[in-house]
């Protein structure tokens, strides 16, 4: 059951790394518009949230600087330009790297009656009841931030970069590839 989400995890972290690693660290806090969300901002948000999901899973404990991160980090935070407010950009892809193996390891040993545990969380709780829910919402939210760190690029002149959960070389698509349904 968890083997699924674990795969992924990982692959939306493979995705999250793929569009984050070759922007420039002197560009890491560039908004095309006040208050957009930066890729310093979005990786360090993704950290938050692992740090938390390792929390709830009881695999470690809050990191010593998890409010430092909730401050800069968090859903109430508004990015701003100024580098100096946040973490380096190679700190924040090596801590991420390991909190998503930690992360992707630890959901791959949820049983299933892991996955129905309630969510201690009493504000998740409201629309993620179970520890189940939590983490199949974090792949979406990787997404939805990936998709955030897609259109930064696009803002900012940069390529798009390759889709991880698709196999190299991919196959040009035409009509040819599907069979036609009967009328």
């Amino acid at each position: 059951m968890s083997d699924p989400l674990a795969w992924a995890l990982q692959h939306a972290r493979r995705q999250t790394l793929a569009l984050a690693g070759d922007i420039a660290a002197e560009h890491y806090c560039s908004q095309a518009q006040p208050g957009e969300h930066h890729p310093t901002w979005i990786l360090g948000h993704l950290l938050l949230s692992d740090s938390y999901l390792l929390y709830l899973l009881n695999v470690y404990a809050l990191p010593d600087d998890f409010s430092a991160l909730l401050q800069k980090y968090g859903p109430g935070a508004t990015p701003t330009p100024r580098v100096s407010e946040y973490d380096a950009k190679q700190q924040l892809i090596e801590r991420l790297v390991a909190t998503g193996e930690s992360r992707a390891a630890a959901v791959r040993q949820l049983t299933e009656a892991d996955l129905a545990r309630p969510n201690p969380d009493s504000i998740l709780v409201r629309t993620q009841p179970t520890l189940g829910h939590h983490v199949h919402a974090l792949v979406f939210h990787e997404g939805y931030h990936t998709g955030q760190l897609s259109s930064w690029r696009k803002a900012h002149g940069l390529a798009a970069s390759e889709w991880v959960f698709a196999p190299e070389p991919r196959p040009r698509l035409s009509n040819d590839l599907f069979p036609k349904r009967p009328a």
